[in-house]
């Protein structure tokens, strides 16, 4: 193996441990007043899940997810979605999807949510 190519093959599990402990650290937080999902990224930079909640019918709807290209790929929005599903529960609210990306979480999790979710 050449030395140029060992220190690629280093970097690259560097970085792809680095990735999984701040992924690992990433805070979910919820701001009421904004109604979203957020994890501060630093820099004014951030991921975050937009809802609405319908407190007359008890049900939140999961509208967006984004995640910015400084966090693509680290579980950011796998994170959002848990959280907005955990708080809808905590709270006895019935969750609509709306974004794709919480679709594809609900799915991937059916059997745990599904008694949650509403159409």
């Amino acid at each position: 193996m050449s030395c140029l190519l060992a220190a690629r093959t280093i970097a690259s599990r560097i970085s792809t441990n680095r990735r999984s402990c701040t992924t690992a650290l990433a805070v979910v937080r919820n701001d009421p007043k904004r109604e979203k999902f957020i994890i501060d990224l630093g820099k004014h930079n951030e991921a975050y899940l937009k809802y609405s909640e319908d407190r007359k019918s008890n049900v939140i709807s999961l509208e967006h997810t984004f995640v910015p290209d400084a966090g693509k790929g680290m579980g950011l929005g796998k994170r959002l979605a848990q959280a907005a599903f955990q708080y809808a529960i905590d709270k006895q609210l019935m969750i609509k999807l709306e974004c794709d990306f919480t679709v594809k979480y609900f799915k991937d999790n059916e059997s745990k949510y599904k008694a949650y979710v509403t159409k």
